[in-house]
């Protein structure tokens, strides 16, 4: 059993993932980090010794299981899984414009795949003394924001990345409650700092860099 505390992190468009890692490792985490394949070219590209980079596909379950084969030969537990993949598309787009298959597309990266990840993880998850799941989430999937006229994305159609947040935060909800009575504890976060409401860069800040460690912290 590895006794120091090991961490999953996912990615696949963002561009935040080697950011958690960073965060992770500066909190004594050992971190992995999956990534689809243009996130994977990427991140092979830049320095990344505070993480190990492994390649998956979060469409494919043969991909996730090889994932999680691994993890358990080389740690023998999971303590953290961090559900950062997202991709996003069909900006802009009216009901007449939209291409249910991209739609779907989004669906398998962004939500589908947080099923998978924790579906298959749950049992390495368990075997941790303190396990964490954080799904990352947006305010373009918060309802009571996207209708309230003052938010400056109110108007925005993204209609696959919004539903598939929205959704991603309801599941989130009830793993909570299923969660409740188990050691498990499980969160949802929203990375990007919206002050003077503006997506100026897709980067970690540090107040919202202070929020993610307080729920890694091993002393909540």
């Amino acid at each position: 059993m590895n006794e120091k505390s090991v961490a999953v992190v996912t990615e696949a468009g963002n561009g935040i993932g080697k950011d958690f890692a960073r965060i992770l490792a500066d909190n004594h985490y050992e971190v992995v980090l999956a990534a689809t394949k243009e996130s994977y070219d990427k991140l092979s590209a830049l320095s990344h010794d505070y993480y190990k980079l492994t390649e998956v596909d979060f469409t494919s379950e043969e991909s996730l299981v090889t994932l999680k084969k691994n993890i358990y030969e080389s740690y023998g537990k999971l303590d953290l899984l961090v559900n950062n993949a997202e991709i996003v598309n069909g900006f802009g787009h009216k009901i007449d414009q939209l291409n249910l298959k991209e739609v779907r597309e989004v669906y398998e990266v962004n939500f589908f795949a947080v099923i998978r990840m924790i579906q298959l993880f749950n049992p390495l998850l368990k075997l941790s003394e303190d396990p964490r799941i954080i799904n990352i989430t947006s305010s373009l999937g918060d309802i009571s924001k996207m209708k309230d006229d003052t938010f400056c994305y109110s108007g925005y159609s993204l209609t696959a990345y919004s539903t598939a947040k929205a959704a991603l935060n309801m599941f989130t909800h009830l793993q909570c409650r299923e969660y409740k009575p188990s050691k498990i504890r499980i969160y949802s976060f929203d990375p990007v700092n919206m002050k003077n409401c503006t997506y100026n860069s897709v980067n970690i800040c540090e107040g919202v860099k202070e929020d993610f460690v307080d729920l890694i912290s091993k002393q909540q």
